[in-house]
């Protein structure tokens, strides 16, 4: 057994790029064992995808392997089919019920009124604060159809419940994120009670009985749909303009395509692991899981196999095919990746025609976290 020293992904140089170390252990084979946390590290994109999609060789529903599982875990985010396709549906149908006008008029708006506020910023300012997390969180309410949270109390929350998803490299984050998590559980039972708008959440907690789906399972997934989305759009914007700031301002394109933003997510999507449980013995690229055993899928690491993504580390923005698995696949693969893709494509074609030569001020400040990178802070000038 080969010993990764998977905490060197949390070096500061990691944490900003830890795709050196992710190709280090991809020459080491595309399946490896940590000992450190016990579990199997998969940089290989097809091994990547088998695991995602193979839900009856690996769950993520970890009752299915023997292990406990509180009531207020089980969401969309941890059912396995079939409790998980009843939810799924129930979630799609709400996603037709919010209306994709509502959110392109909300994204428009938000948008507006933070760039106003940067471009009177003489100094520079944090895009995180100022425009990712305004922008992703008034998205994520109005596709939901629930009142904005103050966003002093629910963005550190939402970082504490993220810093819990990395609770085997740092213990000291489980506790936290759990009562996080209940917090914000108490936000969602309280929509629950209130009468709200024609939109996602209200269809979801109306149909609900008829779908067969338990009443604590659809607020526990209303929670991971507020969570996730602000989570994954947020730390999307922030990746997505450094990435697009270390371009020559001459090099540069407007991201304003669908095509173009996938090619973004592929190369500099901010969810780098989805873990699953082995339900029955297995081979996985020449190595033999065992059952109970836990195989950690390197989305990041995956989306740049070479052999699958001719000339990985560049960004190629007509890129196609182009299968990168930055919105996971499968049965759990994310319910809101176009919503992303269309905020994203909105946010930065703005920012690109109206700001072409914005500049990075100082190179990132970023967080603590390898399951889902983010920033601290990463200070522009537009």
């Amino acid at each position: 057994m080969t010993d990764i020293r998977i905490l060197r992904l949390l070096e500061p140089s990691a944490l900003v790029d830890p795709h050196p170390l992710y190709r280090e252990w991809r020459q080491q084979g595309p399946v490896v064992w940590d000992p450190g946390i016990e579990a199997w590290l998969v940089t290989g994109y097809e091994e990547a995808f088998t695991t995602l999609r193979d839900t009856g060789t690996f769950c993520q529903d970890w009752r299915r392997v023997g292990v406990d599982t509180p009531p207020a875990l089980l969401s969309l985010q941890t059912l396995d089919p079939p409790e998980h396709t009843r939810i799924r549906k129930l979630m799609l149908d709400g996603f037709k019920a919010a209306g994709p006008g509502r959110l392109t008029e909300a994204v428009r708006t938000v948008l507006d009124e933070q760039l106003a506020l940067a471009e009177k910023e003489d100094d520079g300012f944090d895009f995180v604060r100022l425009v990712a997390e305004p922008v992703a969180l008034r998205a994520v309410t109005t596709l939901l159809g629930v009142p904005q949270p103050d966003r002093d109390w629910f963005v550190p929350l939402s970082n504490t419940i993220v810093d819990g998803m990395d609770a085997s490299l740092r213990p000291e984050c489980y506790e936290p994120g759990v009562a996080a998590r209940a917090e914000l559980s108490q936000l969602v039972s309280r929509w629950a009670g209130e009468p709200l708008p024609d939109g996602f959440a209200r269809h979801v907690l109306a149909k609900a009985p008829d779908a067969g789906v338990d009443h604590e399972v659809v607020l526990n997934s209303l929670r991971v749909v507020l969570q996730a989305g602000f989570q994954t759009a947020g730390r999307f914007l922030a990746a997505g303009l450094l990435t697009l700031l270390r371009i020559p301002p001459g090099e540069r394109v407007v991201v304003d395509t669908d095509k173009a933003v996938h090619e973004l997510v592929r190369h500099s999507g901010p969810v780098h692991v989805e873990s699953r449980a082995c339900v029955r013995d297995t081979v996985l690229g020449g190595q033999r899981i065992r059952r109970g055993q836990v195989v950690s899928c390197f989305l990041g690491a995956a989306n740049r196999d070479a052999s699958v993504f001719p000339e990985p580390d560049r960004l190629v923005w007509d890129r196609a095919p182009n299968r990168h698995l930055g919105f996971g696949r499968g049965p759990h693969a994310c319910l809101g990746a176009q919503v992303a893709v269309e905020v994203a494509r909105h946010v930065f074609g703005t920012v690109g025609r109206r700001f072409p030569r914005a500049r990075l001020l100082a190179e990132p400040v970023p967080r603590p976290n390898v399951t889902e990178h983010g920033m601290y802070s990463l200070r522009v000038s537009f």
